[in-house]
């Protein structure tokens, strides 16, 4: 029979094994993502695990016990080929673990929370913006990582062999973006990683992707298609852009860009100035358009008219709204000049919405 002293030495070791974030939680300090993912059948810390075998693909959730913070973590294997893990969580001290390299290549895709991977001894890399980060870390090259107290952590990292990536993603290694050549090389003998702003489609998918409204193989099944989506546009970021942002924002700065986003998510007709935004989020109108594209990847007014098509699609598409009433809630005063709007953007006439519409209920 164990005695009590014994008891009391195996929780203590459980507990110091467990002080770490997920790769420490499932597989002990210092084992790679690979290894994590090998023993989720067997952690007593997933509280669910899905699987959907015909598509190879295999989900747990982690939860934060109340006395150690909030929120959770979702792990999903694609088969051998990709890692998925989703990060929705606050820890209530400082949090910290050993990241052994593994050779992947990861892309993460940050909305919120305060990460520092230590790069360096001079100077740690600080993950606290919303931006994607990809990354590339060789195998045998260890480093440490960590997350601040209460920090609300909200990404998504996707993992990938760099064969896998340069054979379905790319047409060769040799073909990839000048950039992308270095993370698909075996040739890597240090760290290298790259970070660039999140464009609104990134962010809207993985916005969709961590608040995944469905559950069990559904739940998988929308986890690898938001994640193959956002691969290809963390892949199509490298052919459209030379390079990462080189502007650093205060956090007062970030949330002043996020204040205007949601202000112009949500004020739809009419739609703020830019003059007004500013005021309201309380910075210059120049730092706001610069900061507003830098971080989002699209101007002011591209995003506001993106929200206005969309709730206007909505309207007409699920609530059965004229066009005309369409039109008013998203601040238009002539229909006519709506219907120029909307067909540029999706490329049909608000009328075919209504037509589709109609033959659905017909139906």
């Amino acid at each position: 029979m164990t005695s009590p002293s014994r008891r009391a030495d195996a929780k203590d070791d459980a507990r110091a094994r467990n002080v770490g974030l997920f790769r420490t939680i499932l597989a002990g300090s210092g084992h790679t993502l690979a290894d994590a993912f090998a023993n989720l059948e067997r952690a007593p810390e997933v509280e669910r695990m899905t699987r959907h075998p015909k598509r190879g693909l295999l989900g747990a959730r982690i939860t934060l016990p109340p006395d150690e913070g909030e929120g959770y973590w979702d792990l999903t294997r694609i088969r051998d080929d990709i890692y998925v893990v989703v990060a929705n969580f606050a820890y209530k001290d400082l949090r910290a673990e050993l990241v052994p390299g593994d050779g992947l290549v990861q892309f993460n895709f940050k909305l919120s929370g305060d990460m520092s991977l230590a790069v360096s001894r001079a100077e740690p890399l600080r993950w606290n913006r919303p931006s994607m980060l990809v990354w590339a870390q060789p195998t045998g090259i260890d480093i440490s990582e960590w997350t601040a107290a209460r920090a609300r952590e909200r990404y998504i990292i996707i993992s990938i062999r760099p064969e896998f990536l340069a054979e379905h993603f790319l047409t060769s290694s040799v073909d990839a973006p000048q950039q992308l050549q270095a993370f698909v090389s075996n040739k890597r003998e240090k760290i290298i990683y790259t970070q660039r702003p999140l464009s609104s489609q990134t962010f809207d998918v993985t916005t969709r992707l961590i608040n995944n409204p469905f559950t069990g193989t559904l739940a998988l099944v929308y986890t690898e298609a938001l994640a193959l989506e956002l691969l290809c546009c963390a892949v199509q970021s490298f052919n459209s852009t030379t390079g990462g942002p080189t502007e650093q924002y205060t956090e007062r700065e970030l949330k002043c860009l996020h204040m205007a986003r949601e202000i112009l998510a949500r004020q739809l007709a009419p739609p703020p100035t830019i003059t007004k935004l500013a005021r309201s989020v309380g910075m210059a109108k120049s730092a706001l358009t610069k900061g507003f594209k830098a971080v989002f990847g699209e101007t002011i007014l591209d995003f506001s008219l993106g929200c206005r098509m969309r709730h206007a699609m909505v309207l007409m598409r699920d609530q059965s709204c004229s066009v005309a009433k369409a039109s008013e809630a998203v601040g238009y005063a002539h229909p006519t000049s709506f219907t120029t709007a909307f067909r540029r953007h999706f490329g049909m006439r608000p009328i075919d919405v209504r037509r589709v519409k109609s033959r659905d209920k017909g139906a």
